[in-house]
């Protein structure tokens, strides 16, 4: 029997609930094949023709880039955080060791505090090529627990452009008393700010910690994920919002109406395997 026939299905689609709340999208990914074990279910990007290693990075990038997206927008945070190290307190250049040390710190100040730290994080290599800082999202960080920036604080050009336009901007002491300079932003746009932390994650990042083997992302257990709705063989036909020769994705604004719309679309088996329905395609 051919490969296909064992491991994949022809014309499929993924209908997907992501976000929380009033904050959600509707995504439809549509595949001229589906692989049905053994890799991602959501496999929406294929690489250009080249190398095998250029394919594997490309990959793994786009990978990284749909989970980071995924698990941005489906949990409410409360900050987007960015941390640094001073040099004079640790080894900027040591990534796993920040990111184990920062984890287990995380785990301390919450049963200390009696709170729950919940973290995305993505790591960014400083502009002298070695070392490290890092950006995402924290959720369960209580405001009464950081101190806001004011005009004559020590901060960085940007930061303090920022704070003179009157933006709220946070430092984090103990983080600062462990580890280095940081500074927290609310929330304001779940998607937007979804959308932005993808930019860090790049071949440069790639590269870099695949050499110390190490990881493009890093995150707390049980973050909720999209909802898979169903799968299978679709009817109704959607524009996409991109596609290329493997699939093609659509996101759209959720309603139950919609959802319920495309999720009755689907088709049932039997008449997927009928001559009629392969005729008509």
């Amino acid at each position: 029997m051919p490969l296909k026939d064992v491991k994949y299905k022809r014309d499929q689609t993924i209908l997907k609930v992501y976000g929380y709340g009033d904050n959600k999208k509707i995504k439809v990914i549509r595949m001229n094949w589906l692989r049905t074990a053994g890799i991602e279910d959501d496999e929406e990007y294929r690489a250009p023709k080249g190398s095998i290693n250029d394919f594997k990075l490309d990959e793994n990038i786009q990978r990284a880039k749909n989970a980071i997206f995924e698990y941005a927008f489906c949990n409410p945070w409360d900050w987007f955080f960015t941390g640094t190290l001073d040099p004079k307190k640790y080894d900027r250049t040591n990534l796993e060791k920040f990111h184990k040390d920062l984890t287990k710190w995380f785990s301390n100040y919450g049963r200390i505090h009696n709170v729950q730290i919940k973290f995305l994080l993505v790591p960014e290599l400083h502009t002298d090529g070695i070392s490290w800082h890092i950006h995402g999202f924290l959720r369960g960080l209580p405001k009464e627990h950081l101190k806001q920036f004011v005009v004559g604080d020590v901060m960085g050009k940007a930061l303090a452009e920022k704070v003179k336009k009157g933006d709220l901007v946070y430092n984090w002491l103990p983080y600062a008393k462990k580890f280095g300079f940081c500074d927290l932003e609310p929330i304001r746009n779940a998607e937007a700010v979804s959308k932005y932390i993808m930019k860090y994650i790049n071949k440069n990042l790639a590269m870099s910690v695949k050499e110390l083997n190490a990881h493009l992302y890093y995150h707390s257990r049980g973050l909720n994920k999209a909802e898979v709705i169903k799968k299978g063989a679709m009817a109704a036909t959607i524009t996409p919002t991109y596609e290329n020769e493997y699939c093609s994705v659509s996101w759209l604004d959720y309603s139950e109406e919609l959802l319920q719309e495309l999720s009755s679309s689907f088709l049932d088996i039997d008449y997927y395997n009928t001559r009629e329905h392969r005729l008509s395609r």
